[in-house]
């Protein structure tokens, strides 16, 4: 208890400290509020608080505690086992309904881990609450979404997530993407009078918005319910869980009503025919997976949030145990996000002084807020603005430029040379090819005299200035790439930048292949993308549409792939990649679509992120293979037996034993264990490897006892006591098997647990209805002892090879599919 609050303290310490430490910043310095937009007062705030006319928060994802549970404890399974530990004592079998209570206290356990996991993610989920800049007493402060009252007026840039329904007041170059609410991806210009919706996000300039509908009365639970929720990909797991619960399901009430028939023909007797179905059936029933799987997800969430990463759907650790290929945006993963501006070069004969008066000017009227404005703002300061601005165009996404129209000035426009030209001239190409190729974030200042009527550039302008920036490669880029080389997973850079450039930063933080590169606005959209996401490895110059294509052209090669990014231009990827990963410093957007989200926005923390998914992958695994060797072997049994008219091998009872001591024990503790391995092969194939072996050598012994029993004449509990013997070895072997590689503390768990086995016949026999291991009985068990190894393992090779011809073709089918879409 001591150490789980201390735990408990730990988690509250960083979930406080991160609160201040990762919280959006949002800078509101250069934010000039029009005069005519006035903010609600402080006391106008507190009445409509007392009203409730608040934005109360979003409902979270995560189950509650009573679904928890309602969810553990009111399950099918449960309510069987209830059913047959009513029935067992009903006809004076009392002792036999001991399972229900080692049922109850797992599922207790199961329950206790699942809500202190809870509790972890929650907390550390104020963390992720996104702020809002609201116009309060005529001045911009800082609240958090659900602290949003009726008729606040908010300042939305780009970026931002739109938290409530509203009315714009007043805009500056807003374009907004409606896509979470129509599906469509289209930029529409919002302008003063227009509505904007909740679940919408900004692309472009900025504008204040007054709120009319708060709470319920928006569409904003429902949108970041369907963009957390909505996925693309299926569970290969939870399939394979779900189909064995529904076979079980079809099939356990017709073979229990059948096994009944046929043990009350054999034994003319209703208790002991409800003694042998109930033990057919008790073992048959997998209700300890389905609970430590739920259990495992919830702690591996918990581990993560210990880290500082958030899940935000549970089910997405097992996709990135599986993920093979992570899709990078440069900006905020390989590189921090910290701009250092480095030279400005003047062109055509511009003194420096005017190029710096016209981008003070021009930055001054812009209402760009990310991180390329704001080093150009620290360059280029204005005390006081002289030109007169006419139009505004900012920056977005798509356009990749910004420019403003100045009476009597004429136009500049600033950003990426190739979408300022449609074909850079070749003499300002040649002077940007040293920077480029050197790294650094290369922008030009061009001049014209029309005005800015539309996103489209006139043919004749004039090139002012180059301007250089240089990025910050993150200092532990390297040590993290070389980690993903070695694990196998594919990485390939995906950004907006140019394409030299990304590859030359790319090549400096150590990632394979990045020499390997392909400048996207030349591709056409009829270009085959299966072949290029292959062949390539940075992809520079790419619009939001063509992140998405190249997201898709993976999956359809058979990629399970993870995107990371951190903003609006990433949102089209992230909803379409098997997993998603945001940065919490990135636009509120990107973290609304995100499954998950690194709170403390370094990209390091995926290494964690994938070792806790496999660790969950891996230990359900080992969990599934032991529980379904009971499960295998009593349906076979169960379907045997009512063809034989003998009394069945197992009472309730003697069950104990071997399901709490080889299965229900241990499977707690390794579903927890550290276990980093890769992922490999199918979660089906893998389980039935051991499972299968195991229920077929179990089922092998107890039906050559029962022919002994026949033969030798011994008595029914005699055959009982020695199944129940040749089960908990082999169930041990099974152990053995599945918790490999077996370090000092499994080899001291396993050795307990078979003392414990053994002390159950020396000194609990009686109790556990089993009779003295020391007769004749010897000659039987013990032969079949030594032997059950050599029959587990000869039914393990042959599971092997035949899983791996099969597994074989289905490689070779799946690359002649690869290669025919490529």
């Amino acid at each position: 208890m001591k150490k789980l609050f201390r735990k408990k303290r730990e988690i509250d310490k960083v979930a406080f400290s991160s609160s201040e430490e990762n919280a959006p910043k949002i800078d509101d310095s250069d934010i000039r509020i029009p005069a005519d937009i006035k903010g609600l007062s402080n006391q106008e705030v507190q009445q409509l608080y007392t009203e409730g006319k608040t934005n109360k928060e979003v409902e979270d994802l995560s189950r509650t505690t009573k679904q928890i549970i309602l969810d553990n404890s009111l399950t099918l399974f449960n309510f069987i086992n209830l059913f047959l530990a009513v029935a067992v004592f009903a006809v004076g079998y009392p002792k036999n309904a001991l399972f229900f209570w080692i049922i109850i206290i797992n599922t207790a356990i199961g329950v206790i881990q699942e809500i202190h996991a809870k509790k972890t993610i929650d907390k550390l989920s104020i963390v992720n609450k996104t702020e809002v800049m609201a116009l309060r007493e005529n001045k911009l402060v800082k609240i958090f979404q659900d602290e949003i009252v009726l008729g606040d007026v908010l300042v939305l840039t780009l970026g931002n997530q739109v938290p409530s329904d509203g009315i714009v007041l007043h805009a500056n170059g807003m374009e907004v993407d409606e896509s979470l609410l129509t599906g469509e991806s289209d930029k529409i210009t919002k302008q003063n009078g227009d509505k904007i919706m909740s679940g919408s996000f900004i692309t472009s300039g900025l504008g204040f918005v007054k709120i009319n509908a708060v709470g319920e009365d928006n569409f904003v639970s429902k949108l970041s319910k369907e963009a957390k929720t909505e996925k693309r990909s299926t569970s290969e797991l939870m399939n394979s869980l779900n189909l064995l619960i529904k076979g079980l399901t079809f099939a356990i009430i017709p073979i229990g009503l059948l096994l009944f028939w046929s043990q009350y023909q054999s034994t003319q007797s209703f208790p002991k025919s409800v003694l042998g179905v109930s033990g057919a059936l008790i073992s048959m029933i997998p209700e300890g997976l389905m609970l430590l799987t739920s259990v495992a997800f919830a702690v591996g969430a918990a581990n993560l949030a210990r880290k500082q990463t958030l899940i935000q759907r549970l089910s997405c650790i097992e996709t990135l145990a599986r993920v093979d290929t992570i899709c990078l945006d440069k900006t905020g993963t390989i590189t921090d996000g910290t701009l250092t501006f480095k030279e400005l070069i003047p062109q055509a004969g511009f003194p420096a002084s005017e190029i710096e008066r016209a981008m003070s000017e021009m930055m001054a009227g812009l209402s760009d807020q990310n991180a390329t404005a704001k080093v150009l703002r620290t360059r280029f300061p204005l005390e006081k603005s002289v030109w007169n601005v006419k139009e505004v165009i900012p920056f977005s996404s798509d356009r990749k430029w910004s420019g403003v129209t100045f009476e009597e000035k004429g136009s500049f426009v600033m950003g990426a040379p190739e979408f300022i030209y449609s074909d850079v001239p070749e003499a300002l190409r040649e002077k940007l090819a040293p920077y480029n190729e050197q790294g650094d974030r290369v922008l030009i200042l061009a001049h014209f005299s029309e005005e800015l009527t539309s996103p489209t550039l006139p043919e004749e302008k004039e090139t002012v200035a180059i301007f250089i920036i240089a990025d910050t490669i993150r200092e532990n880029a390297v040590d993290t790439f070389s980690y993903f080389v070695k694990q196998d997973v594919t990485l390939k850079v995906i950004s907006g930048d140019n394409p030299v450039t990304v590859s030359q930063i790319a090549k400096q933080a150590g990632i394979t292949g990045a020499e390997k590169f392909v400048d996207m606005s030349t591709i056409p959209d009829s270009a085959n993308f299966n072949e290029l996401v292959e062949n390539t490895t940075v992809f520079g110059r790419v619009t939001p549409y063509q992140k998405r294509e190249l997201i898709q052209a993976l999956k359809q090669n058979g990629h399970t792939t993870c995107m990371t990014g951190d903003g609006v231009n990433d949102i089209l990827s992230l909803r379409e990649a098997d997993v998603s990963v945001a940065m919490a410093s990135g636009s509120d957007a990107a973290r609304a679509v995100s499954d998950v989200v690194l709170l403390n926005s370094d990209f390091s923390s995926m290494i964690q992120v994938l070792n806790e998914g496999r660790r969950v992958i891996n230990n359900i695994e080992r969990v599934a293979s032991m529980y379904m060797v009971k499960t295998i072997y009593s349906a076979i049994l169960a379907v045997t037996f009512i063809f034989l008219f003998l009394p069945y091998p197992f009472a309730p009872l003697q069950l104990t034993p071997i399901n709490t001591l080889t299965v229900g024990i241990p499977s707690f503790i390794l579903a927890l264990e550290p276990n980093y391995q890769r992922i490999k092969g199918h979660f089906l194939t893998n389980i039935l490897r051991i499972s299968v072996p195991g229920a077929l050598t179990v089922v092998f012994n107890i039906l050559v006892l029962q022919l002994a029993g026949m033969w030798f004449n011994l008595s029914h509990q005699d055959v009982s006591t020695m199944c129940v013997l040749l089960t908990g070895c082999i169930g041990f072997q099974v152990l053995l098997r599945a918790a490999r590689p077996l370090d000092l503390k499994k080899q001291i768990m396993i050795g307990l647990l078979l003392v414990a086995f053994l002390a159950c016949f020396l000194f609990f026999g009686d109790f556990f209805m089993l009779t003295s291991l020391f007769t004749r009985n010897v000659l039987f068990y013990l032969p079949l002892i030594l032997g059950s190894r050599s029959i587990f393992n000869y039914i393990s090779l042959f599971m092997t090879r035949a899983i791996y011809e099969v597994e074989k073709r289905k490689e070779s089918r799946r690359i002649k599919k690869k290669k025919r879409v490529i």
